[in-house]
């Protein structure tokens, strides 16, 4: 869970069988050129008046010159306005395609989509665009694709350049479908590309997915990637609430643990015990048991339980002999009950382990 987000195996369930249409973006155009007709006429009388002060300063022949110029720009300025708005109008309603390209039948898409071949999904999407630029179903499934195809790779440049391919395709899809299906479905993948680009775009992860809920959508990792947005964005209280709920849908170690960490922030030490307890009685991967181990002896120590806390740093050592870190606790625990011999004896060994580590090299600096 530390950084690597939840599980990526989590399947969507996309039905993104059809896209209707929606006249949203074509009002929008319309409205923008009226009001930029209704501007026009508003500057009719300034324009008459303009050219004849112009001319008792600058002479009438350059008083034409400015006029007939700015005639062609306003008339550039309303001619923009309607061809954009054409362009959005055919491109939805299916009409606006190359007369040399042919879009990939979408039956195609589909059954590819199905049998999760995301570079084929990628590619016809992309084929289809030369010929349909404007098609939502198009714009979303190279989008999805790209998303999928991206937490199949590591961490690296490939990885990040797909999420912003499908983060671009997404929005912009979202913006020609309007309120049409599967818009939900959209946003939450959207929302999970923003959490996988970093602590930056946590922000932006909390609003499309928290949209796809308020749109009725809620896959099974939802409210985990939910949890994990919050918690790194601070908000405790909502962090705590969507880990519960991600908790009532599944139960891992990792999860247990993201949790505990969140309750534990939020001050609920008693709580985050009890999930760390049951992530270590459940769990299989042994770097996930060790630290829960770790956040355990923290609360036994923050609690005065010294013996406790070796219990668990000791274990974690059983397990690892040369956790560096272990050792540097446990020095800690034998610190606080007055033991500074073999305190400094296990920072030593922490040292030795790691040269690096700084905590114990400082440690060892501190006069008796």
């Amino acid at each position: 869970m530390d950084g690597g987000g939840p599980e990526r195996g989590t399947e969507p369930g996309l039905q993104a069988r059809l896209f209707f249409e929606d006249t949203a973006a074509i009002d929008v155009c319309a409205a923008f050129v009226v009001q930029g007709t209704a501007a026009l006429r508003r500057c009719g009388p300034f324009m008459k008046i303009f050219p004849r002060r112009l001319d008792q300063h600058t002479g009438g022949y350059l008083a034409q010159r400015r006029r007939k110029r700015t005639s062609i720009l306003l008339a550039v300025a309303a001619a923009a306005c309607l061809i954009t708005a054409t362009i959005v109008h055919l491109g939805r309603s299916g009409r606006l395609v190359s007369a040399k390209a042919k879009p990939v039948s979408k039956q195609s898409i589909l059954d590819d989509w199905d049998a999760k071949k995301w570079d084929e999904v990628r590619a016809d999407s992309l084929a289809s665009l030369a010929a349909a630029p404007l098609d939502s179903f198009y714009l979303g499934f190279k989008g999805l694709a790209s998303f999928y195809k991206a937490m199949e790779l590591p961490e690296g440049e490939d990885r990040a350049a797909l999420l912003d391919e499908s983060i671009f395709s997404i929005r912009k899809a979202l913006v020609v479908a309007g309120r049409s299906a599967p818009r939900a479905q959209m946003e939450y993948v959207l929302g999970k590309a923003y959490y996988h680009k970093g602590a930056s775009y946590y922000d932006e992860a909390v609003k499309y997915i928290e949209a796809s809920l308020l749109s009725g959508f809620s896959a099974a990792d939802s409210r985990e990637y939910l949890a994990l947005a919050y918690a790194g964005l601070g908000q405790k209280d909502k962090a705590v609430s969507n880990f519960e709920a991600a908790l009532t849908v599944k139960k891992t170690d990792l999860l247990l643990l993201a949790a505990a960490r969140a309750q534990l922030d939020a001050g609920a030490a008693d709580k985050a015990e009890a999930l760390l307890l049951e992530a270590i009685s459940m769990g299989t991967d042994e770097l996930a048991r060790e630290k829960c181990r770790f956040l355990l002896g923290e609360i036994y120590q923050s609690r005065g339980d010294g013996l406790r806390a070796e219990e668990q740093y000791s274990l974690i050592l059983k397990k690892d002999s040369e956790s560096a870190e272990a050792h540097y606790r446990l020095g800690l625990v034998f610190q606080e009950r007055g033991d500074q011999m073999r305190a400094r004896a296990e920072w030593r060994k922490a040292v030795a382990l790691d040269p690096m580590h700084a905590a114990s090299r400082q440690k060892l600096t501190e006069k008796l």
